[in-house]
């Protein structure tokens, strides 16, 4: 047996070899020590680190581990080599058929494991019951689906939150995670990727607004009715592996890391607190008449000048060359020009399935000449931003009411503005009705 005096010298001697260590790593006890609850973790439980050497079923447990989801149900993927059609559909006990009500079955080691080697492809459901989620997914498509998921690791990396980039299986989209030490409350994780997506169009202004769509998990509860939430298709899927497609990027080459699962086990890892620090952080996303100025880019020293003077343009509605605005002025227009969508929220607020409904409603059209087109009644708001901004507005003469112009226009604008905010004259007062004549001088803002 071992005695008490060689724990005790065999503790001394940890302790020196520690001291030794930290001396020659420049680190204080402090930066040395486990992390807490509110830093944020690596997988210091099991499975632990996992490498590419590690055995399958370490790799499947850290899988399931970090790409935590439902386990009584899964998707697969189904493709139609005569019709060429392809897409998702839950997992379902002897196969889909019409008419059929079969039960849904579960995620299983076995599963992953077929996923991880290629056998087949396999979509997760990120939300858990209880409106929880361990992981949050930003999905990108688009000729530029990588500009824009390069655009929001950049407002992650600015307030400190860390993602990873992944070649979606198309090889053409981008998929961007952040990853949480424990169960996060759904719409806590929403807000942060929604601030996170509101910084990110603010650096590149051409991004779709739709992208706030694009979020997994896509709801902030689940259906009353038993629904499983939205599904996102599952990385490290081995046959796409080989084509370099569902493989995190090396942010410095853009290139696969060599070892995908060595990389995934140093990734950091949010806490639930760190996460709601972090939703309170990011700023909120404003739509319609809550924009009252221009929302700058905080993420990025770099102000591009595009052009001193912007031409706007009235007709129909409201154009302005998108090439002559600066990106932040760029998305603060479409966000102005976009509103809540109500029965987004009565749906959700109903627990009832939001698939296909949008959160937002947008009102502004990108023609193909490159221009902005927003509702007509937005023009004083666009020439504010685009002064917000520093450059000069411009507009034909023939497209504005009025015979001088943009400055008549804007003289116009203010009387209405002062007309509708006076107190309207109580029904004793004599003559207050104005004559036709003034008031079609007044209200006449073709």
């Amino acid at each position: 047996m071992v005695g008490s005096g060689d724990l005790e010298r065999e503790l001394l001697r940890l302790r020196a070899e520690n001291a030794r260590l930290l001396r020659l790593l420049g680190m204080t006890g402090q930066q040395a020590r486990v992390p807490a609850a509110a830093q944020s973790g690596l997988f210091l439980e099991p499975p632990g680190v996992v490498t590419a050497a590690s055995t399958p079923s370490e790799k499947v447990r850290f899988f399931r581990t970090l790409f935590a989801a439902r386990e009584d149900v899964y998707a697969v993927r189904w493709e139609n080599s005569r019709s060429g059609k392809s897409g998702w559909m839950p997992a379902i006990a002897g196969g889909w058929s019409k008419g059929a009500s079969r039960p849904y079955l579960r995620l299983s080691d076995e599963v992953v494991a077929e996923h991880l080697s290629g056998r087949q492809h396999i979509g997760l459901y990120p939300l858990l019951p209880g409106d929880m989620c361990r992981w949050l997914a930003a999905d990108f498509d688009g000729p530029a689906a990588m500009l824009d998921a390069l655009a929001y690791l950049k407002a992650a990396r600015a307030v400190g939150v860390p993602a990873v980039l992944e070649v979606s299986r198309s090889g053409v989209g981008a998929h961007a995670s952040i990853f949480f030490s424990g169960p996060v409350s759904e719409a806590a994780a929403r807000t942060l990727g929604m601030g996170l997506l509101r910084e990110a169009i603010a650096v590149r202004g051409r991004m779709d607004l739709r992208t706030y769509d694009r979020l997994f998990p896509s709801q902030d509860v689940l259906p009353a009715s038993g629904g499983i939430g939205n599904l996102i298709a599952a990385p490290l899927q081995g046959r796409s592996r080989k084509d370099g497609a569902t493989v995190f990027l090396d942010l410095g080459t853009l290139e696969p890391h060599e070892d995908q699962w060595a990389y995934l086990s140093s990734v950091h890892r949010l806490s639930p607190a760190e996460v709601a620090k972090l939703a309170q952080r990011v700023c909120a996303v404003k739509v319609g008449g809550a924009v009252e100025r221009l929302a700058a880019a905080t993420s990025t020293k770099t102000r591009p000048e595009p052009s001193p003077i912007v031409t706007v343009a009235l007709g129909a509605g409201c154009a302005v060359t998108s090439a002559d605005l600066t990106p932040a002025t760029l998305a603060t227009i479409k966000h102005a020009a976009s509103m809540s969508n109500p029965l987004f929220a009565e749906r959700q607020r109903r627990r009832l399935s939001t698939w296909n409904v949008p959160r937002f409603l947008f009102s502004y059209e990108e023609p193909l000449d490159g221009t902005l087109v927003v509702p007509r009644g937005l023009a004083d708001r666009v020439v504010s931003v685009v002064e917000e901004s520093g450059r000069r507005v411009e507009s034909p003469t023939t497209g504005w009411p009025g015979p001088s112009g943009l400055s008549s226009w804007r003289q116009r604008r203010g009387a209405i503005k002062r007309l509708r905010s006076a107190p309207l004259p109580t029904m004793s007062s004599a003559c207050w009705w104005p004559s036709p004549e003034r008031a079609r001088r007044s209200w006449d803002v073709r």
